[in-house]
């Protein structure tokens, strides 16, 4: 049995990076609607913790941090507008329009549409941190072969990830009225533990990136850093050099290091940054006085949530108070429904659960989710994915654990929608292009396992009515909104669960040293400890009887390949129903079933 041991963080080191080379003249770009409507999300964040390496004695050591201090600058250099300074488009009668925008098309100069300014010489740039764990890696994260093993799951709530981000707030972190101090749009933390082993934690403003656009950025990162490595090989002068002390310093000059960064590869994968592409597939007129009725009508006739803050005040908690009042300047007629306060229960104790669940495992749900040949032909679009029948079933076990099999009110899955394939936008098109779409059931419908292929199909249903039309008309309706944030999409409540997915994104396809291909051992999300949350992700694919794990053929293998892990925020008391509900391992071949 796994035992965590308390963390002994220690910080070393903090400083203000910026990308190399330097933009050449200012640049101010309007972000996109969606960019502008998740601005007051919590940060995306993430932790890739890596096992130590075991470098040949004549080679510079993978993870040394002025090593990666070097390499993330180059990499900072394909992302410029990470380094700037968001802002938003103040309401008229509250402040003139800023001269910045007087260039914007009229649907980017409208109250709380967000832009970037960067490249003035005055950028923030990014915090790059770097910290000491005084214990091993296997002493804090089990191993991948032992996470795999556990019936009941790992109580990831032992780790405290939060530790191995840096220490900064975020663009709109605290709202629109920022406050004192300094916010960023991204931040990074190298943290060295005992053995060798190294966490890497990357947090970022929701406005500037998903968690694609920041797996993009850590994928580029690590390729940077690799050919820095090749460059050190044979030249043991040089990577001395480079490396003198734990907190990043070293004998190398400014100019030194810049002639080393000016002769690496260029990012790969190169990311782009054009948020009006995205606002380009926005049906209608969106420079028009006015809104087009019809989208408006079809907009809203879309499975979502429409819960207005500013009609909500009325019932909320206090720390949701600020939230909910109508800010100065702006009209406060409803646009949408209350927030159902006393369905959300602020003060429950929280657990942070991770399940996996095998291949073999993962086939059986689909089999038993895929009741006719169509929900099995990839050339149908109500084709059944593994996705959807894993999460009809993880949705299941939840309703069950909440106590609704004889309820006959409404439960609801709000899912993330990744709009980058749906708007046909490039792969690595940075930002947050991202929606929430509902699927409701009655709760007892919900319980019933006999139910779950309907559940299942009920969700590919769901998604395909997101097509080109509906989401143009979405596009359509928040670009006329009097502010992109004041609709939420979502809900929190007993009733309610937020999903969001890193499936398919390569996150353990990641190496940060070339002459080893050893992955991650862990990639954990960062998401707020509230009740109602699940992730899906990825999971390693263990090799060489579990001694290692690789990435190798990473990019030809499924995404479920090793499996997949189930981040679970829920309620403690429901969580341990959950892992002791019997249905849990109903499709598990057995527990160690690893391939």
């Amino acid at each position: 049995m796994f035992t965590p041991q308390p963390l002994t963080v220690t910080n070393l080191s903090t400083q203000r990076i910026h990308p190399q080379p330097l933009p050449t003249h200012p640049t101010t770009t309007p972000l996109s609607i969606i960019d502008a409507k998740v601005a007051q999300f919590g940060p995306a964040a993430g932790v890739w913790f890596f096992p130590a390496p075991h470098p040949p004695s004549d080679c510079p050591p993978p993870f040394s941090p002025h090593l990666l201090r070097l390499s993330i600058r180059k990499t900072f250099s394909a992302y410029p507008q990470w380094a700037g300074r968001v802002s938003a488009v103040p309401h008229p009668s509250i402040q003139a329009p800023q001269s910045a925008t007087q260039p914007f098309p009229q649907h980017a100069r409208r109250p709380r549409r967000l832009f970037v300014t960067y490249g003035t010489g005055a950028d923030p740039g990014a915090v790059f941190s770097t910290a000491a764990c005084a214990q091993t890696l296997a002493e804090v994260v089990p191993s991948p072969e032992a996470r795999a093993g556990m019936r009941e799951g790992w109580d990831a709530a032992a780790l405290d990830v939060e530790r191995f981000l840096p220490e900064m707030e975020v663009w709109f972190s605290a709202g629109f009225e920022h406050g004192e101090g300094e916010h960023l749009g991204m931040g990074v933390c190298v943290t060295r533990f005992a053995c060798g082993g190294v966490a890497i934690g990357v947090k970022m403003a929701h406005c500037l990136a998903d968690a694609a656009a920041m797996t993009g950025f850590v994928k580029g990162w690590a390729g940077v850093h690799c050919d820095l490595l090749r460059m050190c090989e044979g030249d043991s002068d040089l990577w001395r050099e480079m490396e003198v002390g734990n907190d990043g310093s070293s004998v190398l000059d400014e100019a030194q290091g810049e002639e080393i960064l000016r002769l690496l590869k260029e990012v790969h994968p190169a990311p782009v940054f054009d948020p009006s592409l995205l606002d380009a597939t926005a049906a209608g007129d969106i420079d028009a006085p006015a809104a087009d009725p019809e989208l408006l009508a079809r907009a809203r006739q879309l499975p979502q949530h429409q819960y207005d803050w500013w009609a909500s005040g009325g019932d909320c908690p206090e720390s949701m108070q600020a939230a909910c009042a109508v800010p100065a300047g702006f009209d406060g007629r409803r646009m949408g429904d209350s927030i159902p306060w006393h369905e959300w229960d602020f003060d429950v104790e929280v657990a942070h659960r991770v399940l996996h669940f095998s291949a073999n495992e993962l086939e059986n749900i689909w089999r038993a989710a895929s009741d006719s040949p169509d929900d099995r032909d990839a050339g149908t679009k109500s084709r059944i994915s593994r996705h959807d029948a894993l999460l009809a079933f993880v949705w299941m076990l939840v309703n069950r654990a909440r106590g609704f099999t004889l309820d006959a009110d409404s439960v609801h899955l709000n899912m993330t929608l990744g709009l980058r394939a749906r708007l046909l936008l490039p792969e690595y098109f940075v930002g947050s292009p991202l929606l929430l779409a509902r699927v409701s059931s009655a709760g007892q419908e919900a319980c019933d396992g006999a139910r779950l292929a309907a559940t299942a199909k009920q969700m590919r249903d769901t998604l395909g009515a997101f097509d080109r039309p509906a989401l143009g008309a979405i596009l359509h309706d928040t670009m006329f909104q009097e502010s992109p944030q004041r609709v939420w999409n979502g809900f929190l409540g007993i009733r309610d669960v937020i999903v969001t997915s890193w499936a398919r994104l390569g996150t353990y396809g990641i190496s940060f040293d070339p002459r080893s291909r050893k992955g991650p051992w862990l990639v954990q999300p960062v998401m707020p400890a509230v009740d109602g949350i699940i992730e899906i992700m990825e999971a390693p694919f263990i090799v060489d009887g579990g001694q290692e794990v690789q990435v190798d053929g990473e990019e030809n293998r499924s995404w479920y390949a090793g499996g997949v892990d189930v981040d679970l925020n829920f309620d403690k008391v429901v969580v341990e129903k959950l892992i002791a509900d019997e249905m849990l391992r109903k499709f598990a071949v057995s527990w160690v079933d690893l391939l």
